[in-house]
């Protein structure tokens, strides 16, 4: 469950995702490639909806997915970002939003909320946690511009396994975060999306690659999360062919909870 509501304790992401009145100052800093980097477009997405779920008039629903088809790049300067509403049931809600950018549609995607439906518990075997050494013995790692893309400057990243251009076989795993601040609903569903593709820890030399399709769930409220704390990311490669990868990507709370689930469909361009 991830409240939609903006902490108290704003990130840099927040003044950086935060669309306006259907307009969106997409800002400098934060590219991966020619456009804005993926975790940006997700929380302006997820930022989008909330802004009109919040000013439906109904009680506030939590995030509970986001699904998005990035299409073009999302450049710097004034997107327009369109949101509809799809359909409201009488536990959810599912916001359209697309998004424009120079005269292009760039970004089609919905995000779905939802009430609390907690009863009794299913029973099931959860994933099994990633076990690596603790966030306090893995150093952190400066990594941003120029050898790397800007966006990564705005995040903190302590890395385990599955370096880029390494041609190693190993799933990455990271200790992420920002550099302050409580997670929201945006920024969590941003995160997942921080570290490179696996694709590029398979390889030893530097080759374009994008996300096509993003799909992620939210299973932990980020209000629930100690601040001051990294969240463990782990992705393995699915499979690749004719160019395109499957890729799952999670992030896990220190104490072995699943925060988010993502599946990413990476293009690797020629």
């Amino acid at each position: 469950m991830v409240s939609p509501t903006t902490p108290s304790s704003l990130l840099a992401l927040a003044d950086s995702a935060s669309p306006s009145e259907g307009r969106w100052q997409v800002p400098d800093g934060w590219q991966q490639g020619r456009g804005a980097w993926g975790g940006l477009v997700i929380a302006a997405i997820v930022r989008a909806a909330s802004q009109a779920e919040a000013s439906a008039g109904f009680p506030l629903r939590s995030v509970r997915s986001v699904s998005a088809q990035i299409v073009s790049p999302v450049v710097v300067g004034e997107a327009l970002v369109d949101v509809t509403e799809v359909r409201r049931g009488s536990a959810t809600a599912t916001w359209m939003v697309t998004i424009t950018s120079e005269n292009t549609t760039a970004v089609h995607a919905t995000v779905v909320f939802g009430d609390d439906r907690s009863g009794e518990a299913i029973p099931h075997r959860p994933p099994a946690p990633v076990h690596v050494p603790s966030w306090t013995d893995i150093p952190l790692v400066d990594i941003g511009p120029p050898l790397a893309p800007p966006f990564l400057q705005h995040l903190r990243m302590r890395p385990v396994s599955g370096l880029p251009y390494t041609g190693s076989t190993d799933d990455i795993v990271v200790w992420l975060s920002y550099p302050e601040g409580h997670l929201d609903a945006a920024a969590m569903l941003a995160l997942v999306d921080g570290p490179w593709p696996v694709p590029l820890v398979r390889i030893c030399e530097a080759r374009p690659m994008a996300t096509l399709s993003f799909m992620a769930t939210a299973l932990i409220d980020p209000a629930h999360l100690d601040s001051d704390q990294p969240l463990l990311f782990r992705s393995e490669l699915l499979g690749e062919s004719a160019g395109y990868a499957t890729e799952r990507r999670q992030l896990w709370t220190p104490d072995g909870r699943l925060a988010v689930e993502n599946l990413q469909l990476i293009t690797i361009i020629t």
